[in-house]
C-alpha cells in the first residue's frame, strides 16, 4: 500500500521543462592530487561524437610532464575507456573531431608543430611547416575535414588552413594555405573553423593588427582562396582613455546550426568595468557575413567576468552556449539556450555547479539533440577531476 501511494505521488509530481541531466561520471581518473587537467583548445573542440561513440581529449601531467590523452565512450556504455596517449612527449591543447561511422580525428601541438592522426592511432601527420600552435578541426564530410592553426611567418604568427582526407593509408594532407597572402602585421591566434553545407569554409580568429585583440572572420567558397577578413564585433573600435587602442575580445568559437547557419560565440570586454562577457552572432549565408552581436549571459551575470565561452549546435537548430563564472561565489558552469530570438535564462548544470570550483566547459549537441558536457572540477585536496554528463531536452 505504501509502495502504491509513493508511485501515485511520483506520478503527480510536475515534470519540469528544460534539460534533464544524467549523473556525472569521472573520465580518465588519475588518483593523484598533484595531477591537473586542462581543457583549453582553439574553438574548445575537445569533445566529439561519431556513430554513437563519444571521444574526449585533454592534457594533464600524470606522466610527470604535459601529455595529451584521448578517452572513448562506446555507444550505450556508461563510462569512458582508459585514456590513450596521443603523443610520446610533451603535448598541448588537443582537439577531436567526429567523422561518422564511429571514427575520429585527433590533433594537438607538440615539438613546436601541430599534428593529427586518425582515432589517435597509427602514424601522426605533421601539418605545419614552421613553429605552430592552436590547432582546431572541422568536418566537411565523412572523408574530408579542415584543420586551422596559427603558424609563424616572419616575426608573427598567421592563420593557416589545411584540407585533410582519408585514404587507404590513413590521414592525408591534401593542401595547406594561409588565409591571407601577405605577411602578418601582428599576431593571429586561436582560430575556429566551420564548414557549411555548400562546402564553404569560415574561419574566425584572434587578431592584433590594430594593436588590440579583436575577432576577425574570413570566408572561402572552396577552402583555398579566402575573401578579405571582416570584423565580427559590431561595436566601433574607438580609442578612449578607458579602452586604450580598443576593447578586447578573445577565444572565438564557431558551430554549424543548419545548412547555411553558423553561430559564433566569444569573450568580449566592451563592458570593461565587469571584465569579459559572452557575446554571440549568427550568419545565415554560410559565413560570408554575421549579423548583430547579442549578449549571451543574463543580467545575473552582469557584474562579474565570464570565462571559457563556447557554443554548440546541430543541423536542426538546437543550440546551447556555455561558460563559467563566479556569480554564486565560486566558479560554476552555466548554460543558455537559443530560442530563435534570444538566449534564455542561464541554467546551472547540476553536477557542474555548487560548492567547489567547476569550470572550462566543453559542449557537443548530437543529431538527436542530446547535449554532451565535459568540465573540470577542482578538488579540495588539490588537483582536478575531469567530469562528463549528458542531457536531453524536455518541453
Amino acid at each position: 500500500m505504501k509502495h502504491s501511494a509513493a508511485v501515485l505521488m511520483l506520478l503527480a509530481m510536475p515534470v519540469f521543462a528544460g534539460w534533464q541531466f544524467s549523473p556525472a561520471v569521472e573520465v580518465g581518473a588519475a588518483g593523484d592530487k598533484t595531477v591537473f587537467h586542462h581543457l583549453e583548445s582553439a574553438n574548445r573542440k575537445g569533445l566529439g561524437e561519431s556513430g554513437g561513440r563519444l571521444a574526449l581529449a585533454w592534457e594533464d601531467n600524470r606522466a610527470g610532464e604535459p601529455r595529451c590523452w584521448l578517452a572513448v565512450r562506446e555507444k550505450g556504455a556508461a563510462t569512458f575507456s582508459v585514456p590513450q596517449a596521443l603523443s610520446a612527449g610533451e603535448c598541448y591543447e588537443p582537439v577531436v573531431q567526429g567523422m561518422g561511422k564511429g571514427r575520429f580525428v585527433a590533433a594537438w601541438e607538440a615539438d613546436g608543430a601541430v599534428w593529427a592522426r586518425v582515432d589517435g592511432k597509427g602514424q601522426a601527420l605533421r601539418l605545419s611547416g614552421a613553429e605552430a600552435a592552436h590547432i582546431t578541426l572541422a568536418r566537411a564530410d565523412e572523408r574530408t575535414l579542415y584543420a586551422a592553426w596559427a603558424e609563424r611567418a616572419g616575426e608573427y604568427k598567421r592563420i593557416m588552413l589545411a584540407r585533410l582526407a582519408f585514404d587507404a593509408g590513413g590521414l592525408k594532407l591534401e593542401y595547406g594555405v594561409p588565409l591571407e597572402a601577405q605577411m602578418p602585421e601582428d599576431d593571429q591566434a586561436y582560430p575556429a573553423v566551420a564548414v557549411s553545407a555548400d562546402g564553404g569554409v569560415t574561419v574566425a580568429w584572434e587578431d592584433r593588427r590594430k594593436k588590440h585583440t579583436m575577432i576577425l572572420a574570413a570566408h572561402s567558397t572552396d577552402g583555398r582562396k579566402f575573401a578579405a577578413p571582416y570584423r565580427l564585433i559590431d561595436m566601433p573600435q574607438v580609442r578612449t582613455m578607458n579602452l586604450g587602442a580598443g576593447m578586447g575580445s578573445m577565444r572565438p568559437t564557431l558551430a554549424r546550426c543548419g545548412p547555411r547557419c553558423l553561430a559564433a560565440a566569444w569573450l568580449d570586454k566592451r563592458d570593461f568595468l565587469s571584465g569579459y562577457d559572452v557575446f554571440a552572432a549568427f550568419s545565415d549565408d554560410g559565413g560570408r557575413s554575421f549579423g548583430r552581436n547579442v549578449r549571451v549571459q543574463d543580467s545575473f551575470g552582469d557584474n562579474m567576468a565570464q570565462w571559457h565561452a563556447t557554443v554548440a549546435a546541430n543541423e536542426n537548430g538546437r543550440m546551447v552556449a556555455a561558460w563559467d563564472d563566479e556569480r554564486d561565489g565560486t566558479a560554476d558552469v552555466w548554460l543558455s539556450n537559443w530560442n530563435g530570438r534570444e538566449f534564455g535564462d542561464d541554467i546551472a548544470a547540476p553536477d557542474a555547479s555548487g560548492p567547489g570550483t567547476q569550470s572550462d566547459p566543453l559542449l557537443h549537441v548530437d543529431a538527436a539533440g542530446t547535449l554532451h558536457v565535459a568540465w573540470l572540477e577542482r578538488t579540495e585536496g588539490g588537483g582536478t577531476r575531469l567530469k562528463y554528463a549528458s542531457a536531453t531536452w524536455r518541453e
